[in-house]
């Protein structure tokens, strides 16, 4: 039962049921609201201060949307079968997953809405940019050992932990984060029911924390998500996490934009709304789009495009990104900046280091006085930017994609040396090249096509060969830039020091024309 009421700016009224009004004020999550959704964005849009907390909720209220527009879509889907006499698919059935869960369903749709709530709870400081300094796997395999109520999940972190020595990224924090939220919100359950409805407690004591994390991370367990012996996981994953779009990239669309103050990310919600349908395929339920609603799909990831060219890949936010990367890249080499043995120290670091926090005080307290880094950190916190002294653009075909990326992972290795010449004439550059992959996780979606053949439907999985229009967005987008530190201080020094760094990436610069 939804008993709460949040006003979003994008969706509207967002209902909340008393647990998720519980989770929502626990630590691990509470934490997300002094974090920002793009990092540095503000810096180019001054509006751009939405946090991960609206964001998790707007992600919540769609991926209920969807479950909800998809089993109504197939009521109606159904009807007009029955009116005009229509024959039944052969290789497969639209289906009703509401019908298919039963009395089961109120547990089901609590447990989606808490995967989609909680989908981004394991991110840090500065979002995506802390998967690069947080905990290794061998020290979060230490924290799991601390506690008997997380060790019994060690094998379900080896499902998704492949290298210890390598950073475990924010998907995998989350996973922890919500195993302690979910036991925890038992444990109030149990010790004080009065907390909730007795409806809700039952609820509550069926919630199955690797069934939620198994909608956002299927990996994590090999058992399927099922009931009756049909297996839903696909469709629940898909819900949240799929291309060409889920709740998740449907939210951060709608909102990047509306607080950025940029139209590239609008899309039609209504009509994509109207475009899922469950599908049966043997003992598998995943999600389907009509072909009726491609056109909103192209649309879709035509705004996300869009939206990466001129927000997130805008030269400015790039700078602050690149400087970042500077100051931390000891840390990334060494230990994580995370000092935490057990899982209490560990999510009170989450809770403490807000993204200003993390910058201004932990930071700051890794970097040794006097050093370039702890230089270049006062430089980023008073907004000295790294200038940009060249850029292009790569956009890279399907035809010529296998000899172009040849030469990109060539060239990287030359502009590493130019870096190096430069630094031994004190000059400090850094060098961008961020690509935007159109058809990024293309192979790990679930979602199928229903293709209308005369009186009837077949299905397809090859998203990008299905018309003419999606083969088209089937590139890679490169923006490649040079950036000087400002080590000048006036248009005549910035002059020189910017002829020295292309005569210097002659030879680079020559090569990219030619991938052009």
């Amino acid at each position: 039962m939804h008993t709460g009421n949040i006003l979003d700016p994008i969706h509207g009224l967002i209902k909340l049921s008393e647990i998720e009004k519980w989770v929502i004020s626990q630590k691990p999550f509470n934490r997300l609201k002094r974090i920002k959704q793009n990092t540095f964005l503000y810096l180019v849009f001054p509006s751009s201060n939405h946090t991960r907390f609206e964001h998790s909720i707007g992600v919540m209220h769609l991926a209920y949307q969807i479950y909800i527009n998809s089993n109504n879509n197939y009521l109606a889907g159904n009807y007009k079968k029955k009116k005009y006499k229509s024959d039944s698919p052969k290789d497969f059935e639209f289906c009703s997953v509401k019908d298919i869960l039963g009395e089961k369903e109120d547990i089901f749709i609590q447990e989606l809405r808490l995967a989609a709530l909680l989908h981004d709870v394991g991110h840090g400081p500065m979002a995506h940019k802390f998967d690069q300094y947080t905990l290794t796997g061998k020290e979060l395999f230490e924290i799991l050992k601390s506690e008997e109520d997380l060790n019994k999940y060690d094998e379900n972190f080896k499902n998704i932990i492949k290298n210890e020595k390598k950073r475990v990224n924010h998907e995998t924090i989350s996973c922890l984060f919500i195993i302690k939220i979910i036991e925890n919100l038992k444990n109030v359950s149990l010790k004080n029911s009065i907390k909730f409805s007795e409806e809700e407690n039952l609820i509550i004591k069926q919630l199955d924390p690797i069934r939620i994390i198994k909608m956002i991370e299927p990996k994590f367990s090999d058992v399927k998500i099922e009931v009756n012996s049909i297996d839903m996981t696909d469709y629940f994953n898909s819900i949240i996490s799929s291309f060409p779009l889920d709740a998740d990239r449907m939210d951060y669309l709608y909102r990047d934009s509306y607080f950025s103050g940029v139209k590239y990310g609008i899309y039609d919600l209504s009509r994509l709304l109207m475009s899922f349908v469950p599908i049966k395929i043997k003992n598998k339920i995943t999600l389907c789009i009509k072909e009726s609603g491609i056109d909103s799909v192209i649309r879709f990831i035509q705004s996300r495009t869009h939206l990466y060219n001129q927000v997130y890949f805008h030269k400015t936010n790039r700078a602050a990104n690149l400087m970042l990367d500077f100051i931390c890249k000891d840390i990334v080499s060494g230990k994580s900046v995370i000092d935490a043995k057990t899982y209490l120290e560990l999510e009170n670091f989450y809770w403490e280091n807000s993204d200003e926090i993390f910058l201004w005080n932990t930071l700051k307290n890794k970097l040794v006085t006097g050093t370039e880094k702890l230089n270049v950190l006062n430089e980023l916190l008073e907004r000295k930017l790294w200038k940009r002294v060249y850029q292009t653009k790569i956009v890279i075909t399907p035809t010529d994609k296998i000899e172009n990326l040849k030469n990109l992972k060539e060239i990287k290795q030359q502009i590493s040396d130019s870096i190096s010449k430069l630094k031994d004439k004190n000059i400090y550059v850094a060098v961008d090249n961020f690509p935007n992959k159109v058809f990024k996780d293309e192979d790990k979606s679930k979602i199928k096509i229903a293709k209308k053949t005369d009186n009837n439907y077949i299905i397809e999985e090859d998203w990008k060969n299905f018309n003419k229009e999606l083969k088209i967005l089937e590139c890679e987008i490169h923006m490649f830039r040079i950036y000087l530190r400002r080590q000048f201080n006036t248009p005549e020094e910035f002059t020189d020091y910017k002829n020295q760094i292309l005569i210097e990436f002659a030879p680079i610069i020559q090569k990219l024309n030619e991938i052009k």
